[in-house]
């Protein structure tokens, strides 16, 4: 694969707190190019595992790719070991979605990013894997309602069809502690999640309803999901498809995982990551 030049940026969201971003640009042209915006899921961050190469692969297609770490994902621009705890405790998918719209701004207006500005055509993309896939669509829903973006598609990959993920008990316990406990495989941290995560998602039902976001978007949002996902179940998303009664396209990648087999770090390029991105840009440039 052609490597492309990549930029990276440290923007500051509307907390006061650092948001780290990397630029994929493809070679100028005569023809300004699109713009399209990679999100990762829990737990990860810009450069993980098939990211860098999602990005690169935008880039053969025409597109300028931004990926960034969610604020409040704990890595602090790094790539391993979640670095600030605390920040990973309290971070919430409004806050999250709230990242996006603040990375949408600032490359709209910040002077480091006049050149971006000077090859993107306005046109914008999103796409986001796993959770990143739930923030794409609600961050989607509400520029769509904002009307100032040419928001163009949205393509959810192994995208959750719910934020509720744990069972009755297991709120009770949230609630009664405060906190519940995740493990990060990858890492072998135990990182705590604390209440405003779950009260978020209580108390904010009518912007982060996916649901909602689904029947909004319609045909501008593609779910790609693998068949063989066993972190978020095939079945999770033709749940919601049945509940929505969207008919926002839907396309199985068969015989593949949850990251698509890719690895972090990588050590080779999978057939599934390679047919989901030929499913993903066919779809979204068509």
């Amino acid at each position: 694969m052609t490597l492309f030049p990549e930029q990276n940026q440290i923007l500051i969201n509307r907390s006061g707190e650092e948001i780290h971003t990397t630029l994929t640009v493809p070679e100028p042209t005569r023809q300004k190019a699109p713009l399209l915006i990679i999100l990762h899921g829990f737990k990860g961050f810009r450069n993980y595992s098939f990211f860098p190469w999602m990005a690169q692969y935008a880039a053969t297609q025409g597109m300028i790719a931004v990926r960034f770490c969610f604020s409040r994902n704990g890595m602090n621009g790094t790539s391993w070991l979640v670095q600030d705890p605390a920040a990973f405790a309290r971070n919430t998918i409004s806050h999250e979605a709230d990242d996006v719209h603040d990375v949408v701004q600032l490359i709209r207006e910040h002077a480091n990013f006049a050149s971006i500005r000077e090859q993107w055509d306005g046109r914008l993309f999103l796409i986001g894997h796993s959770r990143g896939g739930g923030i794409a669509q609600i961050v989607a829903r509400e520029l769509q309602a904002k009307k100032n973006v040419d928001l163009v598609r949205t393509a959810a990959l192994n995208s959750v069809g719910t934020w509720v993920r744990w069972t009755p008990r297991q709120r009770e316990e949230w609630v009664k502690t405060g906190f519940i406990t995740v493990l990060n495989e990858r890492t072998k941290q135990e990182l705590r999640m604390e209440l405003s995560y779950l009260n978020d998602i209580e108390q904010n039902n009518d912007r982060l309803s996916l649901d909602q976001a689904a029947r909004s978007l319609g045909t501008t949002l593609a779910y790609i999901h693998s068949g063989s996902d066993l972190t978020v179940p095939i079945v999770e998303i033709r749940a919601s498809r049945v509940r929505t009664a969207t008919e926002a396209p839907f396309i199985i990648i068969p015989n593949t995982t949850h990251t698509f087999g890719m690895t972090h770090p990588v050590d080779r390029i999978t057939r599934g990551f390679v047919d989901a991105m030929h499913a993903s840009f066919s779809w979204l440039l068509q």
